[in-house]
């Protein structure tokens, strides 16, 4: 599959002499110079100093790319296996014990994300400049920045979600695609480089398949990491070739990647910035002023188009709607959510498993024996050519970097002194709300997951295994083996939650979406595990009516006001109260999520009418509904944070018991 017989190297019989450097075809990689490749002939297909060619590269790298889907169908079984009707159930420990609130939390973004995939598209395709004004948190504007917008997933969601509207199916072929494609374009980017290509599946199958993204696997807008490796890769070409078609794709990629996820794109533009310095450094003689400009403008192209979608947040973020853990760099606020020196990365998953030892705080980005040991062999090698030398510098810097982010806004030397991540705090617009410094471990993941290229491709040649080619396959199966045991697959049973969507749709839903459209009440407005809630969420995508109901990363305070009224009805006073600062037009009820105490109360509710009852779900729609005239206000509560005080007086008031 990937021709190794025949390649031209030294050790095989149908090698061709090796010509002088100054004669080399202008499809060698113009950054290598005589002496640089001594002692190793490093690139299959081509003779030293060349590069392969893309189209060959491509074409392994969509074999590997499907080896890859297979592998993540079998490892994670039956998590694939009903794509469109189940997800990935949280309630389980997986790799280490994990507190029953949060697994709660990560059942309800299982949920959001699933909602925000067709929320996305649904605006996108009705009303556009409405995109952030979702269907949540009614009557609260920009309601969509109180998460992930997850834009950059449109590429993989939207036309799965446009062909078959299961917003499910979308979200389950997306987690798949996190997998395979992150691998596979690992793959493709240390093959352009000339690395070995049983080294670039090993390093593509650590970087996807890595405990750090196990541990994200409820999140998965921060696993969206196929454009990666490919903004690497263009980076590299960009500052050597200087050519503008490298810089567009740069600027595209980059974009895209920032697109998915603000903890991606804070953590891309950093990991970005240092790769950078580190080729640059790295590649003297061989970066030309005019690529590094090229690559600056390349940067700074995407990030003035990457601000548009941002102007939402850092308007919620001035008004305090959206907080800021600015005071965490003074103290320990964000000790829980940051990794320690070495315990997240050095402690195996078995020990973990087995009760032989506890996991830190923060996050989990075991790293493994053999990839550790096959990446500090890459970062002492010498006689590398210059691509492999650039590749390993700029992997180094990434992996440091992003290990020091880890740690969190204090370091623990000493007393604890403040680290790059609080003076990021400082210095960046946004970043001090990111709350989980933790996930710079997936960065991590992926400076290791590079120099492991680097080692296993260094291993290989250096072993003379590029004469036999069963050998480096051998090899390189048993290594993957080997790492997908130590990884702890084969020994966990990734359980799935069944969603009966969209083919088996409550009747309720389907009545909702007959109706002339107004705002809709669920009932019971939340429940402790918060799950309820997207699941509403969810089936809104059925009808696309604004519901009061939401559950996010972040919410309005006027969904505090909500929910403390929605708890009182169906008293009358607090339905007409409930009218003018919502406009709500329907009521939906769940009479067996309802206290027994309570149902009675719902019998004959005054100011409601029975539009249909449906098993135990019953529609009632408000007959006599007052003029919204408190909506300004609230409105203004949410997106503002202003007059909220004089809302929650008037809550207090109805709720003030009478003399």
């Amino acid at each position: 599959m990937f021709g190794l017989a025949g390649d031209g190297s030294p050790d095989s019989p149908h090698a061709s002499p090796r010509k002088p450097a100054h004669r080399r075809t202008q499809a060698a990689d113009r950054s290598l110079r005589p002496g640089d490749d001594a002692g190793i002939e490093y690139l299959y297909h081509t003779r030293v100093g060349e590069r392969p060619q893309p189209g060959r590269c491509l074409i392994e790298a969509c074999f590997a790319t499907a080896g890859f889907v297979l592998l993540a169908v079998v490892l994670m079984h039956p998590l694939f296996s009903d794509l469109g009707g189940s997800t990935l159930d949280a309630n389980r420990d997986w790799i280490r014990a994990t507190p029953d609130a949060t697994k709660q939390a990560m059942q309800r973004d299982i949920y959001l994300f699933v909602w925000t995939y067709a929320w996305d598209w649904h605006a996108l395709t009705t009303h556009p400049w409405g995109l952030f004004d979702a269907n949540i948190f009614h009557p609260a504007p920009g309601s969509l920045a109180y998460s992930e917008h997850a834009l950059g997933k449109l590429l993989v969601t939207a036309p799965l979600y446009a062909l078959t509207r299961n917003a499910i199916f979308a979200y389950q072929v997306d987690l798949l695609a996190c997998f395979a494609l992150s691998a596979g374009a690992l793959f493709y980017a240390l093959r352009r480089l000339g690395l070995h290509p049983v080294a670039a599946l090993l390093a593509g199958f650590v970087y996807a398949f890595g405990p750090a993204r196990i541990d994200s696997i409820y999140h998965t807008y921060l696993l969206a990491g196929w454009f990666l490796p490919l903004i690497l890769l263009a980076l590299d070409r960009t500052l050597v070739e200087a050519r503008v078609r490298s810089a567009v794709w740069l600027a595209t990629l980059l974009l895209l990647q920032l697109l998915t996820s603000y903890y991606t794109a804070y953590m891309t533009l950093i990991g970005l910035a240092v790769y950078g310095l580190a080729l640059l450094a790295a590649g003297r003689g061989h970066v030309s002023a005019r690529g590094t400009a090229l690559s600056v403008g390349a940067g700074g192209l995407a990030l003035a188009v990457f601000v548009i979608p941002s102007l939402p947040y850092l308007a919620m973020r001035a008004s305090g709607t959206v907080f800021s853990y600015d005071a965490a760099i003074a103290g320990d606020g964000l000790s829980a959510f940051s990794n320690g020196a070495w315990r997240n990365y050095l402690l195996p998953v078995h020990l973990i498993r087995a009760g032989w030892t506890e996991a830190a705080s923060g996050g989990y980005a075991y790293l493994g024996i053999a990839p550790v040991l096959l990446a500090l062999y890459g970062t002492f090698q010498r006689d590398l050519p210059a691509p492999v030398r650039r590749l390993r510098a700029g992997s180094l810097a990434l992996a440091v970097t992003a290990w020091l982010f880890a740690l969190g806004p204090r370091l623990p030397i000493g007393d604890g002194v403040a680290g790059p991540y609080a003076a990021a705090m400082w210095a960046i617009p946004g970043f001090a709300s990111m709350r989980q410094p933790a996930r710079f471990g997936l960065m991590v993941l992926t400076g290791v997951s590079l120099l492991v290229g680097v080692g296993a491709d260094a291993l290989l040649r250096r072993a003379r295994f590029a004469t036999g080619p069963l050998a480096a396959i051998g090899i390189g199966g048993a290594l993957l083996a080997l790492v997908a045991v130590d990884y702890g697959y084969g020994t966990e049973r990734y359980d799935v939650r069944r969603f009966e969507y969209p083919g088996n749709t409550p009747e309720v839903y389907r009545a909702l979406a007959s109706l002339p459209p107004g705002p809709v009440l669920e009932l019971p407005f939340k429940e402790r595990s918060g799950r309820r809630a997207t699941e509403y969420m969810v089936w809104s995508t059925i009808h696309w009516n604004p519901i009061l109901n939401g559950s996010s990363g972040y919410g309005p305070q006027t969904s505090l006001l909500v929910g403390r009224l929605a708890g009182r009805l169906p008293a009358p006073t607090v339905l007409h109260l409930l009218g003018r600062m919502t406009g709500v037009r329907y009521v939906v009820l769940h009479e067996a999520a309802l206290s027994p105490g309570v149902r009675p109360l719902w019998r004959n509710p005054s100011g409601l009418e029975l539009v249909g009852t449906f098993d135990d779900d019953r529609l009632y729609r408000v007959t006599d509904p007052p003029e919204p005239d408190l909506m300004p206000a609230v409105i203004e509560c949410a997106s503002k944070n202003r007059g909220c005080q004089a809302l929650r007086q008037r809550v207090r008031r109805l709720f003030r018991p009478r003399s």
